[in-house]
């Protein structure tokens, strides 16, 4: 085989040589990547060196499961005919390698870039993170950790508060631009508000800051951002200021005309007129593009009207004289004013209108708008130009505010000075990476991350910066080599910097070698690269992977790398018309960049590599799959008639010429194909007509006449190549609702409403109401018709083809949208189903629920009782309700259960006040969901669905906050005031039904009928909601919304014109993307749902009429503008789409549905009619109801129902417990401690108000310390061997005393958690201590071989495991459920098994003086061994150690008679299972148990159990194992144990519940609660 580096070289140039494929919805991406997957693979590289990454889990795992079926069809074999599937391979040798094969497939690292990255990082956690977090933090968590890094940074006082918060660097320095910021943006709220805006834009925060050079200047000049006003006109800039001066000169000129009259009679007494100040501009010569784009702002705004500035068509120059607006004179006389004669007049505003109108046609048009915008932004930054000698009391020209704030604002309207707009752009970045690193100090607290944190160690895995582990230690000079990569990531020009840096300094030189070895290893790990959906990729993705394309590391033997800067194949798939994840950084440009490079690199290798000139040819690609027959293929021998197949005939190279169909293509295509450039334009999924439509309306909607930025984030069109044979006709459909009437709505409840015939009726709710009735149509078969208002008649469109509701899918912008749509399907019989319908918490049963939690945590809140009474747990009017909360007082919940309106009512709230008081607050909350009218009130799926959303949500805050509803009502109402970061509402998709969903969600997915819905109004606000929390974030620049005085305008910011400017152009570029999106997602029909803003009435002969709007360009505006495109590109300018030409902004269209019905005017190509439905007549309508009509039929339905009787069958079941052999003593003592634990799961941990803070300890925990000497009891105990026939090996085998060896005391401490060197020494001798009290005992002589108490060891095991299933049949026991209507059983419990699984400590085999064989259970207790345990002398330490008859097997002191009450039914338990398991054997192997002892480690005494105390412990033992089986069988009924009496308080103070400063539980008579 091959080296690696020859297998990758034949690779990259043998794969067609594509890099790039351009892939448009519907034309085959996928398949072509998995056909490139196997590709790969007959080249001989394995799967798991294949890195494929999708943009969605869900679209990997689809991946993965299409490649494993590709494989599995794969055959060794030619296939039979009745192998329909199977594809022969001649290079499998057999079947198995097929098996093989799928085999590989679950480990190939198939994913998500984010998996990727977190799976290469996870084997290296401990290289590059100190803290490494255990789990990922959920999405809400997530938000609340960024608001507590927020409050955090804004309680630090001082620099050591910040360090102790986290943050490293200049600390003062952050405060002091914390504290600025509070002060500009308008206080703590307001600032904290756009640092939170920031964190959720990280990335961009970060794109901005590389490419403004933040992180390597310490200050800036406002000449550095020149560019980014002069970048997007710098192709134009020249020419146009060159055009438009010469006008504007002319028309100063021409003024000057006849003594200047005009102007010398306007001429204002102090300070300069518009007119003046333009004369004055015409002297000033420019030499920069900034100072040119400012000449023309300063021109534009001096002869315009400040409120038409921002307008395309600005009207400037009205009456060819500036305006006089904002207390500046226009500089110019009026025609009535001037002394001129009426001739000279009339010639010198003739000569002054003829530039006016060329001023006007200048600035009336797209580049006129963005220049005037720039120019604006550019002098607000960094004027070149001074302001014009003010005229008094002119505002045109604001006051500047500097960094020294006054106390009053000087002007209602101000601007900011540069240096404050500059200060406050580095206090945002300051601010927000300072908030940045308490934030990652909070989730190293929680033990959480979060992607951004996977990212970032990725980056200091691949060295894209200096890793952040590193930076403590490493010299600056080899942290700033490292922290300067270059524009290209896959390059390793930093890391020669940083070793040269690194030279001298050998243990820095070391570790750096080190990660760059790592590196090219991990580089190593993967020779090909396919990305899909690379659109939607964001600019960290592109360098992380990109470093991974870099030089790897060579072995010996390997070939050189190849000629071009990459070592892998790399692949990437996407079409950057579906880059619509802008809202998740994701970068478009990204894409655009990619692509050149990729075209680069293959220019290079076809310049330079000469290694596989017979694998590539100039206009065409090598076909890699191997043709059976063809020279050079090797192949395992096949039949000859097999050699004419399809497969043989099959050409080995592809031409670049031509396309799918043979014809030619243009030289650019062939160009761009050469350097790996591929655009698939094939679409397998839309019908022809109606793609062809798509195609003609799309080659608008990303028309460069829609730019109003230009810049590297548009698209471009095109033209898709239909191939889909059907026999169903493509359908373009418009629902647009029109209203009929303009009468008030009668006030008459009882009568029906139809909202098309009054006024106050929504569009949006007509317009639902419409489009379901048209949905309900297609799914029932049912009439459908349009109107022709030429021959006043119906056309019918009744469609013969029925489809099913999930045929159907509707896209909307936003989950608003959800509920009204639901609700529309919904009256008209149409199932639908939503992946989201808004927010979570503000859903109506989450409100209801919300209200019921809030009452069950506080059952005493008259506001709590108030909102459940008005729920429709209660349903109480006001009256009934003010009336109850005035009777009403103590616990509301028991009130409630006394005085609710109905039987059941009261019967539930008796039923919560129960399971309240027992601390069963999320029981209660189920019983509320199944036995309220709760989901009878909100019967629909959707309804359900938030109820189960809600209660997920509720079991994992309650996972994270300790089960305390209290706290996780808090938590829930923190969600609630997140808006619109909080939970969203989600169901998960579902058969049947009609699908709604966003146009982000719809991605990947097709449907026959496709519905647009409200698109008039989809990208209306676009604008607003980008700067909602008062900062604006672009990769380019970010920009807070300066306003430190409420009450007064925002002051006028340079930088937050330029970033609103850039944000909103590429939110305009995007939302025509998302347009594109969602039409392409059609199969068969596409459905247009929406009318303009100012809505569609019938004309006089009752044409649809409406006006389009002149403002912001939405969905529905690109629809109708790619409507009037495609009527001119037919040749049918002026109809209806079309009439007065391409601009339609601000005309009214009059269509007829018959004409439009019978011909669209699109072209003969297109779909051949549009079908417009305007009003419920175009359907079957029903009979309107009133509402009033429709609750009565409801309450009617619901007295009818009845109630059918269940019959009185039970299931018979057994129950399993498991229970723990060391709770039993614990449980005998205290029932109502087990129960605690058991049935109410509370922790057995004591409750304290002040955690202890015990200083440094001087002994181990008694756990662990307890946990070290059994296991020098395993490891140390001697075991004198015998050769007992009824012991197996493991027993007999002889060992020697090791009890005091060193080196076992050395290997028993290997063990242990302690680190403090003394603590290890003083637990080492103690251990030797006691191994020298345990060989001088009883036990010490036995195991030695000596004989005692009549007995004598022949065996013995340590740790010897046992399984033991205790059975009883209970009495009469069964299981219950609790119903309004009274107890119900479930379930009769026939037996109950109590499962016992562990390992006694020690167990003896003794042969006694009479030949009997024994077994006895030694458990070693090391009680009393540490603090008040005296080595030197018994007599002065603990009374274990007092030992009165050292010879006695019993206990012969109050101390040891305790110890063994204390674990009697534990001992009694191993016992019973050494007994069972002694009755298993023959008798003639079996072994009488002993009853067993416990050895004491205090003194090394080993008791044992009397006889009579053996007997009553195991009935003991039984009982309770009874009692405890019984009580975890039933779920209630078995009333809680009583608190034992004051005389047990010695047995309370051994309780965690008691022993705490809050006490849970005590004897009776004591109070409860804080001690």
């Amino acid at each position: 085989m091959a080296g690696l580096g020859h297998l990758q070289m034949d690779l990259r140039k043998s794969m067609e040589k594509i890099n790039k494929i351009y892939g448009p919805p519907g034309t085959g991406k996928t398949f072509r990547l998995i056909k490139r997957v196997k590709a790969y693979q007959r080249k001989g590289v394995p799967l798991h060196k294949i890195g494929y990454f999708a943009f969605t889990r869900k679209a990997a795992a689809e991946l993965k499961a299409r490649i494993r079926r590709q494989i599995a069809s794969l055959r060794a074999q030619s296939e039979s005919k009745e192998d329909e599937f199977g594809t022969h391979d001649p290079r499998l040798r057999n079947q198995g390698d097929v098996s093989m094969l799928l085999s590989l497939v679950d480990d190939a690292p198939i994913s998500t870039i984010d998996s990727f990255l977190s799976s290469m990082v996870s084997p290296w956690m401990g290289l590059v993170c100190e803290d490494v977090a255990s789990e990922q933090v959920e999405e809400d968590g997530a938000i609340f950790l960024r608001d507590e890094a927020i409050r955090t940074a804004w309680r630090l006082q001082r620099g050591i508060d910040g360090v102790e918060a986290g943050m490293s660097g200049d600390i003062e320095t952050f405060l002091e631009s914390r504290d600025r910021l509070s002060i500009l943006l308008g206080g703590q709220e307001s600032s904290a508000k756009v640092i939170k805006g920031m964190l959720k834009r990280s990335l961009f925060v970060e794109e901005a800051a590389r490419s403004l050079g933040v992180a390597n200047r310490k200050t800036w000049e406002a000449d550095s951002l020149n560019r980014l006003f002069v970048e997007p006109v710098s192709e134009f800039i020249d020419t146009w200021y060159s055009e438009f001066r010469s006008h504007v000169e002319g028309w100063c000129d021409s003024w000057l005309e006849g003594g200047a009259q005009f102007v010398i009679g306007a001429d204002a007494p102090v300070g300069m007129t518009r007119y003046r100040y333009v004369q004055y501009l015409c002297t000033l010569e420019t030499e920069s593009q900034i100072e040119k784009l400012q000449w023309i702002w300063l021109v534009a705004h001096a002869i315009t009207t400040e409120s038409n500035l921002k307008d395309i068509n600005c009207k400037s120059l009205y009456l060819s004289r500036p305006p006089k607006g904002k207390g500046w004179p226009s500089g110019i006389m009026t025609k009535g004013k001037c002394p001129l004669s009426n001739a000279v007049k009339e010639m010198i505003i003739s000569s002054a209108e003829i530039h006016a109108s060329e001023i006007r046609n200048k600035l009336h048009t797209s580049r006129g708008l963005l220049i005037r915008i720039l120019g604006q932004s550019s002098h607000l930054l960094n004027p070149q130009f001074a302001d014009p000698q003010e005229v008094p009391g002119q505002t045109a020209y604001t006051p500047r505010i500097g960094l020294n704030l006054p106390q009053i604002p000087p002007s209602k309207e101000m601007r900011l000075t540069t240096e404050l707009e500059l200060r406050v752009v580095q206090d945002l970045f300051i601010v927000h990476s300072g908030v940045k690193e308490i934030l990652s100090r909070l989730k190293t607290q929680e033990g959480v991350s979060d992607h951004d944190d996977m990212h970032r160690l990725a980056e200091d895995l691949l060295l894209t910066r200096c890793p952040a582990v590193c930076r403590r230690w490493y010299p600056k000079s080899v942290i700033d080599a490292l922290d300067s990569i270059g524009e290209r990531p896959w390059l390793d020009d930093h890391l020669f910097r940083a070793i040269s840096a690194s030279q001298g300094n050998e243990e820095v030189h070391a570790d750096l070698m080190r990660r760059i070895g790592i590196l090219r290893d991990l580089r190593r790990q993967y020779r090909a690269f396919i990305i899909d959906e690379y659109q939607d990729t964001n600019p960290q993705h592109f360098r992380l992977l990109s470093r991974l394309w870099g030089r790897r590391k060579l072995e010996d033997g390997d070939p050189p790398p190849p000629a071009s800067e990459w070592d892998p194949t790399i692949c990437i798939v996407g079409d950057m018309k579906q880059s619509i994840y802008r809202f998740r950084q994701a970068e478009v440009t990204v894409m655009k960049r990619a692509v050149e490079y990729i075209r680069e690199m293959n220019r290079e290798e076809a310049a330079m590599e000469n290694r596989t000139d017979n694998l590539r040819r100039k206009d065409s690609a090598k076909d890699p799959r191997p043709i059976p027959g063809a020279p050079g293929e090797s192949s395992t021998f096949t039949r000859s008639s097999n050699l004419v197949k399809k497969e043989a005939k099959r050409k080995e190279w592809n031409s670049f010429n031509v396309n799918d169909d043979g014809d030619e293509v243009s030289p650019e295509l062939v160009q761009r194909r050469r350097e790996g450039h591929i655009e698939m334009s094939t679409n397998h999924r839309t019908l022809p007509r109606l793609m062809n439509t798509m195609n003609l309306i799309f080659r608008d909607t990303f028309s460069e006449r829609h730019h109003l930025l230009p810049g590297p984030w548009h698209a471009e069109p095109q033209d898709l190549t239909p191939s889909r044979k059907s026999d169903h006709v493509s359908k373009l459909e418009w629902v647009i609702p029109t209203r009929t009437g303009s009468g008030l709505k009668p006030l008459d409840m009882d009568i029906a409403i139809d909202p098309f015939e009054f006024d106050g009726s929504n569009d949006r709710e007509l317009c639902a109401d419409l489009l379901a009735k048209r949905i309900a149509a297609l799914v029932d078969g049912t009439l459908a018709r349009v109107y022709d208002s030429e021959n006043d008649s119906w056309i019918d469109a009744t469609e013969e083809r029925i489809y099913r509701p999930e045929d159907i899918m509707i896209l909307v912008s936003s989950h608003a949208r959800v509920p009204l749509l639901i609700k529309a399907l919904d009256n008209h019989g149409v199932p639908a189903m939503a992946g989201k319908q808004g927010l979570l918490m503000f859903r109506p049963t989450v409100r209801a629920l919300m209200s019921l939690l809030w009452l069950l945590t506080s059952p005493e809140s008259k506001s709590a009782a108030l909102a459940v009474t008005r729920s429709v747990f209660v349903g109480m009017n006001d009256s009934e309700a003010i009336s109850f909360l005035e009777n009403s007082t103590g616990n509301q919940i028991k009130s409630l259960s006394e005085s609710a309106p109905s039987t059941e009512v009261r019967t539930l709230f008796g039923r919560l006040n129960y399971l309240v008081r027992n601390g069963k607050v999320r029981q209660a909350l189920d019983t509320a969901i199944d036995y309220s009218d709760l989901l009878y009130a909100y019967p629909k799926e959707g309804d359900r669905q938030d109820v189960e959303n809600w209660i997920s949500l509720y079991d994992r805050i309650a996972n994270s906050v300790g089960g305390d509803a209290a706290l996780v009502l808090r938590r829930m109402q923190d969600l609630s005031n997140l808006d619109s970061d909080g939970p969203k509402s989600s169901s998960p998709g579902s058969g049947g039904a009609v699908q709604i969903l966003t146009i982000h969600g719809s991605k990947g997915l097709e449907a026959p009928v496709v519905v647009a819905y409200d698109i008039f109004a989809t990208g209306t606000r676009d604008s607003s909601f980008a700067s909602l929390e008062n900062v604006l974030v672009t990769p380019d620049i970010i920009a807070g919304r300066i306003h430190p005085w409420k009450g007064v305008s925002k002051p006028l910011s340079g930088l937050w014109t330029v970033a609103y400017l850039f944000d909103d152009g590429q939110q305009r570029a995007e939302r025509r993307r998302q347009f594109y999106v969602a039409l392409t997602r059609a199969r068969d029909r596409l459905i247009i749902a929406g009318a303009p803003s100012s809505g569609a009435h019938l004309g006089e002969s009752g044409e649809v009429i409406f006006k389009r709007g002149e403002g912001r360009q939405n969905m529905g505006y690109m629809f109708l503008d790619g409507l009037a495109y495609a009527s001119i590109q037919s040749g049918q300018e002026g109809c209806s789409w079309s009439q007065g030409g391409l601009d339609q902004t601000g005309n009214t269209l009059s269509l007829n549905p018959g004409i439009m019905f019978e011909n669209a005017h699109l072209g003969p190509d297109s779909v051949a009619g549009i079908s417009i439905f305007h009003h419920p007549n175009c359907f079957d309508t029903k009979p309107i109801k009133s509402l009033v009509q429709s609750w009565r039929e409801r309450v009617e339905l619901s007295k009818a129902s009845q109630t059918i009787p269940k019959e009185e069958t039970h299931r018979k079941i057994s129950f399993t417990v498991p229970m723990a052999s060391h709770e039993l003593d614990s449980a005998w003592s205290c029932k109502r401690r087990y129960w605690l634990s058991s049935k109410l799961n509370w922790d057995s941990e004591k409750m304290d108000l002040i955690a202890d803070e015990n200083e440094e300890n001087y002994w181990p925990s008694a756990a662990e310390f307890g946990s070290l000497f059994h296991r020098l009891l395993e490891i140390g105990l001697a075991n004198p061997g015998s050769k007992a026939e009824d012991l197996d090996s493991m027993w007999i085998q002889s060992q020697e005393d090791n009890l005091t060896d060193n080196k076992t005391i050395e290997e028993v401490m290997a063990q242990s958690t302690l680190s403090d060197e003394t603590v290890i020494d003083r637990t080492k001798k103690r251990l030797l201590h006691l191994g020298k009290l345990a060989r001088e005992g009883a036990l010490g002589k036995l195991v030695s071989g000596e004989t005692f108490d009549g007995f004598q060891v022949e065996g013995l095991r340590t740790e010897l495991p046992f399984y033991l299933s205790l059975n009883h049949s209970p009495n009469n026991l069964h299981r219950s459920t609790w119903t309004p209507r009274g107890e119900e059983t479930t379930a009769i419990v026939e037996k109950i098994n109590t499962i016992f699984n562990g390992r006694a400590d020690l167990v003896l085999a003794l042969r006694d003086n009479s030949g009997k064989g024994w077994l006895q259970v030694v458990d070693a207790k090391t009680k009393h061994c540490l603090h008040g345990f005296n080595p030197i002398s018994p007599l002065e330490g603990n009374e274990l150690q007092t030992v009165v008859d050292g010879d006695s097997p019993f206990a012969t002191t109050p101390a040891e008679e305790e110890i063994l009450a204390e674990h009697r039914l534990q001992l009694m338990l191993y016992s019973l299972a050494l007994e069972i398991s002694e009755r298993s054997k023959p008798d003639n192997l079996r072994r009488e148990i002993l009853p067993p002892a416990i050895q004491i480690s205090a003194s090394g005494r080993m008791i044992r159990m009397r006889d009579e105390d053996y007997k009553q412990a195991r009935i003991d033992l039984i009982s309770l194992v009874e009692w405890c089986g019984e009580i975890a069988a039933v779920d209630e009924g078995k009333e809680a144990p009583e608190r034992l009496p004051m005389d047990k308080i010695s047995t309370c103070e051994k309780c965690p519940y008691y022993r705490g400063t809050i006490k849970l539980c005590g004897p009776i008579g004591e109070k409860l609660g804080p001690s």
